[in-house]
């Protein structure tokens, strides 16, 4: 039988050991990498699981599609904002249908939204490990799952319901399945890794597609068969890449007229909104993708380590970088088909590509977009920890590079940490000093006699916790405080406030943690919402509702989303997310009233919309000439309309 398999697929299952893909930890490895990798998980799920419903609802925006999914199949579909389908939110809905389920099966809360994003963090730490392992060993793929668990935004992301953890999660699997087939050879093999990123484009659309490059160039180089039998395999992959990919928006193209409008796109086709406003928009700056700055900082060679982000993710960009130079030096007479240099190639230009898109990106950008990089920052930072230090052992020159990344990484550590003074300020000086004692431990490296292995044992425990204490400690004040959604920003609330985010306190207003909607008479409202309703107002309208299918209609979603939220009721979001969709017209605003879908709307003091133009002006000029202002309905800022056709 042996006969029949290729050589190199042979000799690939013979150094990997036998084929159990879905291990996590082998028979082979030492007996100490299967409790290490439980510790790094446990610690993994502690940090995303401790207090998850401390944010409440977190992004009251995804919160409320996703109270909208546990309650109608068609909205669970689409992603839409609110039970009726009126609009749907700007993204994909593959993280919607996820937390969807999870709030069918255990009804909807807080924890149940929020859980399916923390098992998709810790899922997304072993699944690191099991990658690494596979091209750099044992050593390297726990020091790896060990970097990604403990990266600030990695813990930011799975505590919240954005579905950017899930993105991350899907970036690993799709990694994982290209390491199999540079193992293989076989097509399967890519043509899965080509379905998973059709699945993170289901995520996060052409974010899903940034890691391509790097699973194409790491298989063209290092796959095992022939150029022409690689470029096919590749063509396959990429054909089930677009398929999938493509599968969701072609539905809703093919859906009847009842199909809600596509959220964040100009003319509500789904297409638009890919290569638009979540597209180049993003990218560019154009269409609707504008104002990256406000969020992320200036584009420019060091946004990585700036005020908005460095926090989020340079801790181990330094080690990262210089394990991939000494990485590639180190395999460059290596053959074609050896693993560990394409596994150099995998992460190191999907590191590049993000870190280039990133710091370019003149649209919308959100610090928390990093959380994509990390997986293979940590993956270079683990596989470098231990190719620098066997390097160091040999070679004078790999000293140099261990020492001399230690201390780059120390010294950014305490560069970002003094930007938050009055948080653990013992690091600020215990960091220099256990980088100081590793570089001058590491001499054992090359002199065993000086300081025997007790030296080494301090050189390594030193370098470790020099790298390692910082992020460690902002991912532990992350899980310590609410989080915000609609910007989350990792680390003590002190350095979310200095580097310009939001400074925590997420949890909605009339929220109980938990995510229960509370009964006091709390006023409801938003930035850029349409006006805010009072518990007496949603009281009255529900009393008057009728047969009408929509209980109120208001602009912005910062307004709607808590009305979704406390009455699971259908709403018509006027604009969309900032109120700046041109859904409905007015003549579709016209034909709800006639159809009697729609008894009642509500108009902010400036009008309806944001900035909304000639057609919220409409709206509004429609609205008030139709309708009845309700007095004493309780409407705290704003005017509700009574409206007939």
């Amino acid at each position: 039988m042996s006969a029949t398999v290729p050589a190199f697929a042979r000799r690939r299952a013979s150094a990997a050991g036998p084929p159990r893909p879905l291990a996590l930890a082998r028979e082979a490895d030492p007996r100490w990498v299967r409790p290490a990798l439980l510790g790094v998980m446990a610690a993994s799920a502690l940090l995303v699981l401790w207090g998850l419903t401390r944010s409440g609802y977190s992004n009251t925006y995804y919160a409320a599609a996703v109270k909208s999914a546990s309650e109608s199949w068609k909205a669970w579909f689409f992603g839409s904002l609110d039970p009726g389908s009126f609009i749907t939110v700007d993204k994909p809905p593959l993280a919607i249908w996820l937390m969807g389920l999870s709030a069918r099966a255990l009804g909807f809360s807080s924890f149940s939204m929020l859980l399916p994003q923390a098992l998709c963090t810790v899922g997304a730490v072993g699944l690191l490990f099991s990658t690494v392992r596979r091209v750099f060993g044992p050593h390297a793929g726990i020091l790896a799952a060990s970097a990604l668990a403990i990266t600030p935004i990695t813990v930011a992301v799975g505590r919240v319901n954005n579905p950017d953890a899930l993105l991350v999660l899907l970036l690993v699997a799709s990694a994982w399945m290209l390491v199999r087939a540079l193992e293989s050879g076989r097509t399967r093999h890519l043509v899965l890794c080509g379905a998973i990123v059709g699945l993170a484009f289901m995520t996060k659309m052409l974010q899903g597609w940034m890691v391509v490059p790097a699973l194409a160039a790491a298989y063209a180089v290092a796959g095992p068969p022939r150029l022409l039998t690689r470029l096919r395999q590749l063509a396959a992959a990429g054909v089930a890449m677009v398929v999938v990919s493509a599968a969701w928006p072609a539905a809703v193209t093919l859906w009847p007229a009842s199909a809600p409008y596509i959220g964040g796109s100009t003319n509500g086709s789904v297409w638009e909104l890919i290569l638009g406003y979540n597209g180049f928009g993003r990218v560019f700056g154009e269409n609707g993708g504008g104002g990256g700055a406000s969020f992320g900082g200036a584009a420019g060679l060091w946004r990585m380590f700036n005020a908005q982000v460095g926090g989020q993710i340079a801790w181990l960009l330094p080690l990262a970088g210089i394990s991939l130079v000494a990485g590639l030096w180190l395999t460059r007479r290596a053959p074609r088909t050896d693993l560990r240099r394409a596994g150099w190639i995998l992460f190191g230009l999907w590191a590049l590509v993000h870190v280039a898109i990133f710091s370019t990106q003149q649209g919308i950008f959100h610090p928390y977009y990093v959380s994509a990089l990390a997986p293979a920052v940590a993956a270079l930072a683990g596989a470098g920890g231990v190719t620098l230090w066997r390097w160091a052992a040999r070679s004078w020159a790999g000293l140099a590079a261990l020492d001399v990344a230690v201390l780059a990484t120390a010294w950014v550590s305490v560069a970002l940490l003094q930007r938050t003074p009055t948080f653990a300020p013992a690091l600020h000086w215990i960091i220099p000093v256990l980088a100081g004692a590793a570089v001058f431990a590491s001499v054992a490296l090359r002199v065993p006699g000086v300081l025997g292995r007790r030296g080494l044992a301090i050189a390594a425990v030193a370098a470790v916790v020099a790298v390692g204490a910082a992020p460690a400690a902002y991912s532990v004040a992350t899980a310590g405080r609410s989080l915000d959604g609609n910007n989350v920003s990792a680390g003590p609330a002190s350095a979310s406030a200095s580097f310009g985010g939001p400074g925590g306190g997420a949890r909605p207003t009339g929220v109980r943690t938990g995510g229960s909607p509370s009964s006091s008479g709390a006023a409801m409202r938003g930035p850029g919402g349409g006006g805010s309703l009072s518990a007496t107002t949603i009281a009255y309208l529900k009393s008057h509702q009728g047969a009408a299918k929509y209980l109120v209609a208001a602009t912005g979603s910062h307004t709607t989303a808590s009305i979704i939220l406390s009455t699971g009721e259908p709403v018509v979001t006027i604009g969309g997310f900032s109120g700046q969709d041109p859904a409905p017209t007015v003549s579709q605003l016209a034909a709800m009233v006639a159809r009697g879908e729609l008894r009642y709307v509500l108009v902010s003091g400036g009008g309806m919309g944001g900035p909304g133009g000639s057609s919220s002006s409409a709206l509004t000029t429609w609205v008030t000439q139709h309708g009845t202002a309700v007095k004493n309905a309780g409407v705290t800022t704003g005017t509700l309309y009574e409206v007939q056709a």
